[in-house]
């Protein structure tokens, strides 16, 4: 094992030389980082922030504008607080705006484009550059290692699989070094699941990533199946919003603690838990998270929305976005002793629904085709096996075509039949707030 882990480390600091990344440096520079006070790594934060500030007044056409129409300049910003004078960017400004974002003194030929994954519809693309990436992998590799993963560590993957990845030999040749078993969530059914699982009885992965749900389902299967033994020493899930019903069933059927992660395509590493699960680390050496209520900087305890400044990223600088999810700021300093900010998450919801067949239709599809359509809310839900009801509250504008949009770029497995119907509102659940997912069925899933 200790053999194969330094192999592994080494093709990983070689191919860092090779592509020009610096993700090993990142990691080591950020082990240390992680134990500066609090006070130490809000200067460290500010002073990163103001030198993205000038950078992006200076090289990018749409701060430039941006920060002129409310009279902001960048020597303005002398404290973390004063970050909110700067106006808050929003992915449909992202989606238009796009090709004057980018800085005018980097060359597009030496950026990679990032797609924001779910959707067919209208992905959003982000320009990254080698070294933003690299101090983004370096954070999630020093998370990872809070659970005590070390790169060649066996790994199974419950996981999105791209179709440009299945093509790729530079993706396989990744996952067969760093010890990868991938189980595509696009082909989630029983009969995948007993396939995946009965090889990885085998395998016996150290640890298992991968999105809440599915991993949830997945433990639901082990449970209900004794005979599949699987013991890793750590489950990492990211993506969706880990509720504590999943992560009772995962540690049921896994016998091991469930690691948390928040991370986004725009971003790469936002935080996670440590040991102590006491809320999530925010990455603070890369980003600054803001949590905001009505415009106004939330109360520590107060849900809010979540606004992003990636300090790294010089080629597209995404400044105060909006990333569209839900989160807490805490106030308690964790016990482990690290000076990172302490984060708790909501993110969005995303559910699977149970076909008939044994496959699974995952909602995250029909929830993220509904950006940037004039739709004022929305109802999935299931009323039988192979029966799925979309209820959409439309705003000015809605036409037939819409409605032909989302029925065209929605995906559903199984024999699923999609319908679409309008309403003039949507009746509120228990929590005073509309229930997006509905199922009217009652499974060993649910």
């Amino acid at each position: 094992m200790k053999i194969y882990r330094n192999l592994a480390r080494c093709f990983f600091i070689l191919y860092d030389n090779v592509t020009n990344r610096k993700v090993w440096a990142c990691k080591n520079y950020l082990e240390k980082t992680q134990w500066l006070k609090k006070r130490d790594i809000e200067r460290l934060q500010i002073k990163k922030l103001r030198a993205l500030l000038r950078h992006a007044y200076t090289n990018v056409a749409y701060y430039r504008k941006a920060f002129r129409n409310v009279g902001v300049r960048p020597e303005d910003v002398h404290l973390l607080e004063d970050l909110s004078k700067v106006p808050i960017v929003s992915r449909s400004d992202v989606r238009k705006y796009s090709s004057s974002m980018i800085a005018e003194n980097v060359s597009r030929r030496h950026l990679v484009l990032q797609l924001t994954s779910g959707t067919t519809a209208s992905p959003i693309g982000v320009y990254r550059s080698k070294e933003d990436l690299s101090w983004g992998v370096g954070a999630e590799l020093r998370a990872y290692g809070w659970a005590g993963y070390e790169v060649g560590d066996r790994q199974a993957l419950i996981w999105l699989i791209r179709p440009d990845d299945k093509r790729s030999f530079k993706f396989k040749v990744r996952n067969l070094l760093l010890r990868n078993r991938i189980l595509d969530v696009n082909f989630l059914s029983e009969k995948s699941m007993e396939s995946f699982a009965r090889a990885l009885c085998n395998f016996k992965p150290e640890f298992i990533r991968g999105y809440p749900a599915s991993v949830s389902i997945f433990a639901t299967f082990i449970l209900n199946n004794h005979y599949l033994v699987i013991r890793p020493k750590a489950v990492f899930t990211s993506g969706q919003t880990l509720f504590q019903n999943y992560r009772g069933v995962i540690e049921k059927a896994l016998k091991c603690k469930v690691y948390d992660y928040y991370a986004s395509t725009e971003m790469s590493h936002i935080a996670a838990q440590c040991g102590q699960h006491d809320g999530l680390h925010v990455t603070d050496e890369n980003i600054i998270v803001e949590v905001v209520k009505d415009e106004e900087v939330a109360a520590r305890g107060e849900e809010g929305k979540v606004l992003l400044t990636n300090l790294n990223n010089y080629a597209m600088p995404l400044i105060r976005y909006d990333i569209g999810d839900l989160a807490t700021v805490l106030d308690d300093e964790c016990s482990c002793g690290r000076g990172l900010s302490l984060l708790k998450p909501f993110g969005r919801t995303y559910e699977y629904f149970q076909n008939s067949d044994g496959s699974f239709t995952c909602l995250r599809d029909f929830q993220t085709v509904f950006e940037d359509l004039p739709i004022r809310d929305f109802q999935i839900i299931q009323e039988s096996f192979d029966e799925i009801l979309i209820k959409i509250v439309a705003e000015p504008g809605y036409t037939k075509a819409h409605t032909e949009f989302i029925l065209k770029n929605i995906k559903s497995s199984g024999n699923a039949d999609v319908k679409i119907e309008l309403a003039d509102s949507l009746p509120l659940g228990t929590s005073g707030k509309v229930q997006h997912v509905i199922s009217k069925l009652k499974t060993k899933y649910t």
